[in-house]
C-alpha cells in the first residue's frame, strides 16, 4: 500500500473512532441516569456488546485491508494477533502447550561467598552476584569455589546441588537478589 493510502485510511479509521467514542459517552451518560438498577444493568450490558462487536468489525476489516494489499515494500508487516473473547480465553490457560527446555529449567553457578544465618541455613553469593538463601532443613556440604547446578522444580521451587554426576543431595533454595 502506498503511504499517502494508509495515511488517509489512518484518518479516516481515527475519525470514526472519535465518533463512536462521543455516542459512547452519551449512550453511557443515559445508561448511569437511570434509577433501576435492573435497567441500568441492561443498558450497560447493551453497550458493552455494542463496543465488543464493533472492534470485532474494525479487526476484521483491517485483516482483510492488509491481506489485499500488494507486498510493495521489503518491509515485514507486522498483523495484529486475533482478539479472543472473554468465553474463548476462559478455562484454557493450562491448553498453552509451552515446550520449556531442559536446559531452561537448570543453571549452573560458582560459589563466591557463603555462610550461614543464625537457625544454620546457607546463605550464598554467587560469581555474579545473585544471592541466594536455604528455605529448607536439608544438609549439603557447600564451600567456596564449589560448582552447583540450580535446577527449577515443581511449582517454581528451586534445588541447589553440586555439579557433580555422583553427587544426588539437593537443598531448597530462595533467590534473594
Amino acid at each position: 500500500m502506498k503511504i499517502n493510502q494508509l495515511i488517509s485510511l489512518s484518518l479516516i479509521a481515527i475519525s470514526a473512532f472519535s465518533a463512536q467514542a462521543e455516542t459512547l459517552e452519551v449512550n453511557l451518560m443515559q445508561c448511569a441516569g437511570m434509577k433501576d438498577s435492573k435497567a441500568r444493568l441492561i443498558c450497560f450490558d447493551g453497550l458493552a456488546e455494542k463496543v465488543e462487536l464493533q472492534n470485532k468489525q474494525f479487526a476484521q476489516s483491517n485483516s482483510k485491508m492488509i491481506a489485499k494489499a500488494p507486498l510493495t515494500t521489503n518491509k515485514p508487516e507486522k498483523l495484529v494477533p486475533p482478539v479472543k473473547t472473554k468465553a474463548e480465553k476462559f478455562g484454557a490457560e493450562h491448553l498453552k502447550s509451552k515446550k520449556v527446555k531442559e536446559e531452561d529449567l537448570q543453571i549452573v553457578f560458582t560459589i563466591a561467598e557463603i555462610n550461614k544465618d543464625h537457625y544454620g541455613k546457607w546463605r550464598i553469593t554467587f560469581k555474579n552476584e545473585q544471592h541466594w538463601k536455604q528455605t529448607d532443613s536439608a544438609f549439603l556440604s557447600l564451600k567456596v569455589g564449589d560448582s552447583v547446578l540450580l535446577k527449577k522444580g515443581f511449582m517454581n521451587a528451586v534445588y541447589l546441588k553440586k555439579n557433580d554426576s555422583s553427587s544426588n543431595k539437593k537443598i531448597r533454595v530462595k533467590r534473594l537478589k
